[in-house]
């Protein structure tokens, strides 16, 4: 029997990975990414509609941040956390946004 999305080991290994990022951010006093890290787990907890965008940008700044402070540990983590995002229970329990003109074939904004 399959495991839903939210219980999947990959959806509950991420939230608890930003959860110990946030955890080791306070002892560094990285004030940032001890406000951002619970947010962004909370997102992704609750299964909000754009959690998985704000996963995207909060790890890109993560590995920017390590890139640029020499802190390799963080490009590392932020990478293995986006390449989570890209597997098949990351995509069902977090699907990708999809343009208003793309769901709905009434609409008539669409580009031509």
């Amino acid at each position: 029997m399959a495991e839903s999305p939210r219980h999947s080991i990959v959806v509950l290994g991420l939230i608890a990975s930003l959860v110990a990022y946030a955890v080791v951010a306070v002892t560094r006093h990285w004030w940032p990414s001890v406000i951002t890290a619970p947010i962004v787990a909370a997102l992704l907890w609750r299964r909000h509609r754009r959690a998985r965008f704000t996963a995207y940008v909060f790890f890109t700044v993560v590995a920017v941040r390590g890139a640029f402070t020499g802190v390799w540990l963080l490009p590392i983590y932020a990478v293995a956390a986006l390449g989570l995002m890209q597997t098949a229970a990351a995509r069902r329990a977090w699907p990708r946004l999809v343009p208003r003109w793309r769901r709905d074939p009434d609409d008539r904004m669409r580009p031509p």
